[in-house]
């Protein structure tokens, strides 16, 4: 695809380092699968619930991020997506994107490894571990779906279902859904003495 190329995170040695990349993936891979649903309908509920499964992944790793000083800026983060959506609309088949999605999966499962290995506490260790348990299932589905035996998707819905996040929310898309955007955003304004302090 490729956002994570396997030269940036081979040679990340800090968790920081490591756990932007991971960030900045998952905020990649929402543009991604948001728009892979929509333009193969047909699969629209397991790319959704993978959209679902990333846009959680965020949540996950910001707070771990901010706590280990890394960032990533807002207008960074709607980049990526962008980049995201843009990388989704260039493909041209289901199975052309269901054969990179297994490439990448094999690609960015050493950085999760990584994260989880070299974690310096439990928190990063369990997210490095759903990082890794994430790109299996997403794996899982698309080789299931080239096989010509789906399994409707069955790791990312139990993924899901395992934090907390039912079906039917799993396969609503972002822009319908209460907790994740729409009417329940809010503004927030914050000033700070000088640029490097606002990063």
């Amino acid at each position: 695809m490729t956002f994570v190329e396997k030269h940036r995170f081979e040679s990340a040695r800090t968790e920081r380092e490591l756990m932007k990349i991971a960030w900045e993936g998952e905020l990649f891979g929402v543009g991604l699968f948001e728009t892979l649903a929509e333009r193969f309908p047909q699969h629209a509920d397991q790319l959704t619930a993978c959209a679902t499964m990333e846009w959680f992944n965020v949540h996950a790793c910001e707070p771990l991020g901010h706590a280990a000083g890394v960032h990533v800026p807002l207008a960074k983060a709607e980049k990526l997506g962008r980049e995201g959506a843009a990388f989704a609309r260039s493909i041209h088949t289901f199975s052309t994107i269901a054969k990179l999605a297994i490439e990448e999966t094999r690609e960015v499962d050493p950085l999760f490894k990584k994260i989880s290995k070299n974690a310096e506490t439990p928190e990063v260790k369990a997210l490095g571990d759903d990082l890794l348990e994430h790109e299996d299932a997403l794996r899982d589905w698309f080789k299931s779906e080239l096989d010509g035996n789906s399994d409707g998707g069955v790791k990312i819905f139990a993924f899901l279902e395992r934090h907390g996040i039912s079906r039917e929310q799993a396969v609503t898309p972002r822009k319908f859904r209460e907790d994740v955007g729409g009417d329940k955003q809010h503004l927030v304004l914050a000033f700070f003495p000088d640029e490097d302090s606002a990063d």
